[in-house]
């Protein structure tokens, strides 16, 4: 039996609900950093520089490889990783609506960078002290190889607000990023997110989590002059944006019902990779 002030060394020592809970959550992670590094690397030769192109390759095998070892993770939770990576239909993955498509400008491939890659960091760092004992040099792996990540989005966003017109493109590409983000670390009453917090599986409830967040995008938005945050008064920060959780979906964490466009599925699936190697 696991008393309050243990951890659990399995998948096996978690309570169902709390097993599924955590399955969840990994899952959303995986999917998101799979398909984050897909979007990395269609700008391998449109990035506006020689060194951002290197730095979209460098960051896509970042995420490709986090999330194998999230799959991997996931197969103690019952699911089976090869289908997971190479089976599954839209519907089913767990991913942000930010991921659907491939941004189509490099403001847009910013936004992923600074906005969404900087969020899955700070759910990554509320397990790395997990009570789910599997996480904690995993996660520490993760976190040492996201911090280029958001030097180069923090980066970017800055050098691009320099002038006006970067200014409104920034702000434009922003906007629904920085909702989709919010709203991606769960409803404020959200009972997967605060189980999962009451229980040390992570070391945040939801609303805790969008602080963290906020905490780290804040200063560089404000510096930015992207009108999305603002001091609240208390030494942190707060969106100016009312969230609307109309359309969303808890359980695969996303505002609305589709997933990745069919050619995106087909890169993440390896549909073209595999073919060749059946008969």
């Amino acid at each position: 039996m696991v008393t309050k002030t243990q951890g659990y060394r399995s998948a096996g020592d978690l309570p169902d609900e709390l097993r599924a809970d955590l399955g969840a959550l990994l899952l959303s992670l995986a999917d998101n950093k799979r398909l984050l590094g897909m979007r990395y690397s269609e700008w391998l030769l449109g990035a506006p520089t020689l060194e951002a192109g290197i730095a979209c390759s460098a960051m896509a095998q970042d995420e490709w490889g986090h999330g194998r070892i999230l799959y991997a993770m996931l197969n103690d939770f019952g699911f089976e990783p090869g289908r997971l990576e190479h089976e599954r239909e839209a519907s089913e993955y767990h991913s942000s609506e930010l991921l659907d498509d491939p941004p189509p400008t490099w403001q847009e491939l910013v936004a992923l960078n600074f906005l969404l890659d900087s969020a899955i960091s700070v759910q990554c760092q509320t397990m790395r002290d997990s009570r789910y004992e599997p996480l904690h040099y995993k996660m520490k792996k993760l976190i040492d190889e996201e911090r280029f990540h958001l030097e180069h989005g923090s980066g970017w966003t800055l050098r691009m607000a320099k002038t006006d017109a970067g200014r409104q493109a920034l702000a434009a590409a922003f906007e629904p990023a920085v909702a989709a983000c919010l709203r991606w670390f769960g409803s404020p009453d959200g009972a997967v997110g605060v189980r999962l917090s009451e229980h040390g599986i992570v070391d945040g409830t939801p609303d805790d989590l969008r602080a963290r967040w906020l905490a780290v995008v804040g200063p560089v938005l404000a510096e930015a002059g992207v009108d999305l945050v603002r001091p609240d008064g208390a030494g942190g920060w707060e969106s100016t944006i009312d969230l609307d959780w109309a359309d969303w979906d808890g359980a695969r964490r996303r505002t609305g019902s589709g997933g990745p466009n069919p050619e995106t599925l087909a890169g993440v699936r390896g549909d073209k990779n595999r073919a060749l190697l059946m008969d």
